[in-house]
């Protein structure tokens, strides 16, 4: 007898009941993948086994034989592996047998982190890749690892995608581990069936032990920063100053001498002139780069150690022979200041002269004049934040772009907290308060306690009133670290497992919330990228 599909009266979700053999019941999995939408569908087993809840987009035949599919059991995320109990697959994906039937059984495994790197052994899309195709790619800040599933659904096909955007110090200071990230990006895409490719970032890097913690995870994109923040107001100091901190710098590590970096650009001058513009006559205001004595000296100091960071983390891709294999990203953004013409130069021509080609430099705001010293020095692109690069549209100057999304994964959870669970936000937000002066130590902040009023003062529906402080984003953003680490007396994150568990059991608004956000951007995203096709198309017709 067939497998029948229809819909359940009592909640609207799409049920498969009385298959016979696997065949059937893949078939009609299969019929419903085809239609696109991959809402959760019932699978009903036979004889009282149990209902399974799983995702058609998934379902994947395994190279070793097998089945495979995401769902969920017991509100807890799942893969399910149907194929014979002798099967080889069986012994890859160890888990417990939840069904049995004449030709197959289908096995529950635990989204472990063992299993998840066998899907993305075994299933390669689910793997990040090092490099990607377009001259656009975009990344997602993430630091609770679920929001994979609404950025792609909102931005498949707008550029390369980069998901699990991590900062080191964020993952530390949350007790997370970067695996932990990467296992949850590994099971979204699987869960959606995504193929295009993607990669996965950890930014924030400032020792090679960072660098290789975070390649071990699996991530693929390595944006380098500064130890410590770089010390623009040198660009001030008094020239004897400048002069006597440069018996300090690392010489002797980086083969190089005081004098001959000094010489290699005092008094130099250097034309940049701009590319022409489809059917324009050519910019005649090219770009001089012209450092006074000042500038040397002060680029010098403020950006030597920083080189000599990244030769040393260099050193580590190299030695592992993997450079080739990821993308490397110099940044400045934690400065909070703008790379100048020259200083822009200087770094990148002093990274040259050590055999280090970045492919992205992130020099603040990118101005005309980033884009002119990177289009003249060839091979790399900028970085910056994603609705901050919009100067690419503006001219002919053809480099590689790529923009960062903020994390908001945090603030939509309590936003969906808020109106779903208000005992539970009432719990999140008190601990918050509780430990704000902590959360606030070391830290540039205007955030006050006297500015967050306690949620006692608030009905359940006047809750979300919250959200209406000028301060409330900032301070959930602050004291984050304080909720995801909090302990019981068995020291249990019992907070943190509240928020997830919540958050699985409550998937669906939770991306919906997610996409409000990310589809307004990704619709001023896409007229960006038909603005930017249509310039191509106009240069091509004129050359």
């Amino acid at each position: 007898m067939g497998g029948k599909v229809f819909s359940d009266k009592r909640n609207g979700i799409m049920t498969i009941t009385g298959f016979s053999n696997r065949r059937d019941l893949v078939t009609k999995l299969g019929e419903i993948k085809k239609k696109g939408d991959n809402s959760p569908v019932i699978v009903s087993l036979p004889d009282g086994q149990g209902d399974l809840e799983v995702y058609p987009a998934s379902l994947r035949r395994g190279e070793r034989g097998g089945y495979f599919l995401a769902g969920n059991f017991n509100n807890r995320n799942a893969l399910f592996v149907l194929g014979a109990s002798s099967l080889k697959a069986m012994a890859r994906y160890p888990g417990r047998d939840i069904a049995r039937f004449s030709d197959f059984v289908i096995r529950k495994c635990r989204i472990t982190r063992s299993v998840a790197q066998q899907l993305r052994e075994d299933f390669p899309f689910c793997a990040p890749v090092g490099r990607q195709n377009g001259n656009i790619s975009i990344a997602f800040g993430d630091v609770l690892g679920l929001s994979c599933k609404a950025q792609m659904l909102a931005f498949s096909g707008k550029a390369d995608l980069i998901f699990s955007r991590q900062c080191i110090r964020q993952l530390k200071e949350l007790e997370f581990q970067p695996e932990d990230a990467m296992d949850a990006v590994t099971w979204a895409i699987f869960q959606e069936g995504y193929e295009d490719g993607f990669a996965a970032e950890a930014c924030q890097l400032s020792t090679p032990e960072e660098l290789e913690e975070m390649l071990d995870a699996g991530f693929t994109r390595f944006s380098i920063e500064p130890a410590e923040r770089c010390p623009f107001w040198l660009r001030d100091a008094p020239k004897h100053r400048l002069l006597e901190e440069m018996f300090d710098l690392p010489w002797i590590e980086l083969r190089d001498k005081f004098e001959l970096m000094f010489h290699r650009y005092k008094g130099m001058r250097i034309d940049l002139p701009a590319p022409e513009k489809p059917g324009q006559e050519p910019d005649k205001e090219p770009l001089v780069i012209a450092p006074n004595e000042q500038e040397v000296l002060a680029a010098i100091r403020i950006f030597i150690a920083t080189i000599h960071q990244i030769v040393a983390m260099e050193n580590v891709l190299t030695a592992r022979h993997c450079r080739d294999q990821v993308t490397l990203e110099v940044s400045f953004s934690r400065s909070k200041e703008n790379l100048s013409a020259f200083e822009h130069f200087f770094v990148i021509n002093e990274l040259l002269r050590h055999d280090i080609q970045p492919d992205y430099i992130a020099p603040g705001e990118i101005t005309r004049e980033h884009r002119l010293v990177a289009f003249h020095n060839g091979g790399y692109g900028l970085s910056g934040p994603a609705d901050k690069i919009r100067h690419i549209w503006k001219d002919a100057i053809a480099i590689k772009q790529h923009g960062v999304f903020p994390d908001i994964s945090y603030i939509t959870a309590m936003k969906c907290l808020v109106h779903i669970n208000p005992d539970m936000f009432r719990t999140v937000w008190e601990t918050s308060r509780n430990g704000l002066e902590e959360a606030r130590k070391g830290k540039e902040t205007d955030v006050k306690i006297q500015y967050i009023p306690s949620a006692a003062e608030f009905s359940d529906d006047e809750l979300p009133e919250l959200f209406q402080n000028d301060h409330t984003d900032a301070f959930l953003k602050l004291t984050k670290g304080v909720v995801m680490t909090a302990r019981d007396e068995q020291g249990n994150r019992y907070l943190r497992q509240s928020i997830y568990d919540f958050l699985q059991k409550h998937e669906s608004e939770y991306v919906r919330a997610l996409l409000t956000v990310y589809h307004s951007w990704a619709g001023a995203w896409e007229r960006k990228i038909r603005k930017l096709e249509s310039d191509r198309v106009k240069k091509d017709s004129v050359s």
